[in-house]
C-alpha cells in the first residue's frame, strides 16, 4: 500500500470526519462566492467531500504523490476536479494577489521542506519564506487560514497515544502513534503504527517546532496582521488554528510619494 493512502486510513481513523466538515463548511459559509484555495489539499480528505457539496476550491501541493491519490479519490466520486503540484514558495509568483481565502491546514506547515523525504534538518527559517509567498498570493483584506501542532502534543506524559478501533472501507483500522519532542535539534518526531486487519504498518516523519510564539513573530515578519486564535476548537486536540490578515494598503502612504513629486519645483 503507497503511503498516500495509507495516511487516508490514518485521517479516516484519528479523525472526526464529520466534525471537521462542519468546522470547513462553517469556514467557506463566510466567503460566498469568493475566492478560496487550499494549497496543502494532500489527498484531498474533506475537501473533495465539500467540492462535490458544490463549494468552490482550487486545490493544490506540493508533494505529486499526494496528488496521485488525490486524482484518484476525485475521479471516484465522479469530480472532474484536478488539483495543481504546487510548492509554496512558487505561490505567489503563479497566484499574485489573487485569492480571498488560503488554506493552510493539517499541521502542513510545521513540515515544510520535509515532508516527502522526511530529511530531519532543522531549518525553521524556511516557513518564514513560504509564509511571505502564501501573503503574495492573497488579495489585500485576505485571510490566511493555518494550524500548527498545540503545545500539549509535545510533553504527552508517556509518549504513546492509542486511538480507538474503527472500521475504515471494510478494515479494521488500529493506531497508536508517539510524538517526541527533539528540543536540541528543534525538531519533532512523529511516529505512526497501523493494524490493517492483519497488516501492520509503520511510517515516521519529523517536522520543525513551531508555537504559537514562533508562528505569530513568522506571521508579523511576512506582513500579516490580525492574527487571531480559532477559540472552542475541537477539530482535534493537538492542533491549534490560527487566522491571520492581509492588510489592504494604507491609502495616504500609497499617494504620499506622487504628492511630494508634484509639489517638487525641480
Amino acid at each position: 500500500m503507497k503511503f498516500a493512502e495509507l495516511m487516508e486510513f490514518y485521517l479516516e481513523a484519528c479523525s472526526d470526519r464529520k466534525q471537521v466538515t462542519e468546522h470547513l463548511e462553517e469556514l467557506l459559509l463566510n466567503f460566498p462566492e469568493k475566492s478560496v484555495m487550499d494549497c496543502s489539499v494532500g489527498t484531498g480528505f474533506i475537501m473533495l467531500d465539500l467540492i462535490r457539496d458544490g463549494h468552490s476550491i482550487i486545490c493544490a501541493d506540493g508533494s505529486a504523490a499526494m496528488l496521485e491519490r488525490f486524482e484518484i479519490n476525485a475521479a471516484e466520486l465522479g469530480l472532474d476536479t484536478k488539483p495543481i503540484h504546487l510548492d509554496w514558495a512558487d505561490l505567489a509568483g503563479t497566484f499574485p494577489d489573487v485569492f480571498d481565502l488560503l488554506i493552510c491546514r493539517g499541521n502542513s506547515l510545521v513540515y515544510a521542506n520535509v515532508w516527502d523525504n522526511d530529511n530531519p534538518v532543522a531549518d525553521a527559517a524556511a516557513i518564514v519564506g513560504h509564509l511571505k509567498s502564501m501573503y503574495g498570493a492573497l488579495k489585500p483584506g485576505g485571510f490566511l487560514y493555518v494550524d500548527i501542532p498545540a503545545h500539549s502534543d509535545q510533553s504527552r506524559p508517556d509518549g504513546r497515544i492509542y486511538h480507538t478501533p474503527c472500521e475504515v472501507r471494510g478494515w479494521k483500522v488500529s493506531v497508536s502513534e508517539t510524538i517526541t519532542l527533539l528540543a536540541d535539534a528543534g525538531l519533532r518526531r512523529w511516529e505512526v503504527r497501523m493494524e490493517l486487519d492483519d497488516e501492520v504498518f509503520e511510517f515516521t516523519r519529523h517536522s520543525h517546532v513551531f508555537d504559537e510564539t514562533r508562528l505569530r513573530q513568522a506571521l508579523d515578519h511576512a506582513g500579516f496582521t490580525e492574527v487571531m486564535p480559532l477559540e472552542g476548537n475541537t477539530l482535534r486536540d493537538h492542533y491549534q488554528v490560527f487566522t491571520a490578515r492581509k492588510p489592504f494598503p494604507n491609502v495616504m502612504q500609497r499617494f504620499a510619494p506622487a504628492a511630494q513629486d508634484s509639489a517638487d519645483p525641480r
